[in-house]
């Protein structure tokens, strides 16, 4: 995600740590954070996901760095490793939050899951503050030509109802419920899917949709903004989730949107909730949580698609819930402030006049 950085001041690359585990370039990692960490002599080291989260915590207890914090933007306690893996990460980060001063988490459902059914966190040290983002481009009123224009671009005219998925290509995202959307949604002639992103499933999806005229696949794309324009509703078929991206922006955008319903997804949806009579699945005000199945999303998308006012009935509703709880400026706020609470009961911080401001990125 380094295209998002607008300078590389104060950035420090840390090439030997990479997302699988290599126990030679972890270690190599782990000295270069020290050595980062003995020369900046920090009160305050904040780490996000679980590689960086377990190398950082560490140098930052062996430097006896004051304040500790961490975030879980979601977890790898399920539908990532096997039985065995998973037991080795739910020990290690039992291990690793008792040399932790707070843990974030970015959603009520999951301080529920790490607290009381993982128990690797314990209540009093847990934080909950939602992601945030600048959704500003998302918020605008779409330029209508450009929409056209770029629906004809992947080959939707007018009166198709574009079903956008975007993210990672990997095995938590679960191409698999996808391609099976996509293959059983050829008896609905109305329906297209935008697929955006890439990974190393991007192949096993390429061949479990070959044949099927109703996908477009666009790779990587900058312009998220003019692409939400250009949809209708938005899709995740993930098999866990924290908080996911895609629906926020597919919110603020004004979409309605059909997910799984997994991990963190249900703090996403705004009231009323309830169980759909139509489908298993729940119905809230701004989009349809599901089983991780083919059918009951593919009956949803049918469903928005045949009523159009309830699909943009949701979609101002969602819009309305994103803009208000997920900006760019609440974070700001909420970090700051966690920061300088935790600064003033470690005695470490400096008066409330000369306060620095604190921003965090990807």
């Amino acid at each position: 995600m380094s295209y998002l950085l607008t300078s590389e001041d104060g950035v420090r690359w840390i090439r030997s740590m990479s997302r699988p585990v290599r126990f030679w370039s972890d270690f190599l990692a782990l000295l270069r954070i020290v050595r980062i960490l003995r020369m900046e002599k920090p009160d305050l080291v904040h780490t996000h996901t679980a590689k960086a989260g377990t190398l950082g915590r560490v140098a930052a207890t062996l430097l006896r760095v004051p304040v500790r914090v961490h975030t879980y933007h979601g977890h790898v306690f399920h539908g990532y490793f096997g039985s065995l893996q998973t037991r080795i990460w739910l020990a290690i980060e039992r291990t690793l939050n008792k040399i932790t001063t707070r843990t974030v988490v970015v959603s009520e459902s999951q301080a529920a899951e790490l607290v009381e059914k993982y128990k690797v966190i314990s209540r009093q040290k847990v934080c909950t503050i939602r992601n945030g983002y600048d959704l500003s481009l998302f918020a605008r009123s779409a330029d209508v030509r450009k929409t056209r224009n770029l629906r004809r671009e992947f080959g939707f005219d007018d009166a198709h109802f574009v079903v956008m998925w975007a993210g990672r290509m990997v095995p938590i995202k679960n191409v698999e419920l996808l391609a099976q959307i996509v293959r059983e949604a050829q008896r609905s002639p109305r329906l297209r899917f935008l697929v955006i992103g890439d990974g190393i499933d991007r192949s096993k999806l390429e061949t479990l949709t070959a044949g099927c005229s109703n996908i477009c696949l666009a790779g990587w794309r900058k312009d998220m903004h003019e692409l939400w324009a250009a949809a209708d509703v938005g899709l995740v078929t993930s098999r866990n989730e924290g908080t996911p991206s895609a629906l926020i922006e597919a919110m603020a955008s004004g979409k309605a949107f059909v997910t799984t319903n997994v991990g963190g997804v249900i703090d996403l949806a705004t009231p009323p909730t309830e169980m759909d009579r139509s489908f298993p699945v729940i119905r809230a005000g701004n989009g349809f949580l599901t089983p991780l199945e083919a059918s009951p999303m593919l009956d949803c998308l049918e469903f928005l698609a045949a009523n159009p006012d309830e699909a943009l009935a949701m979609g101002r509703a969602g819009r309305s819930f994103a803009l208000a709880r997920y900006s760019d400026n609440r974070l700001k706020t909420d970090i700051e402030n966690l920061y300088f609470d935790l600064l003033d009961s470690a005695c470490l911080a400096t008066p409330l006049e000369v306060r620095p401001s604190f921003t965090q990125s990807a």
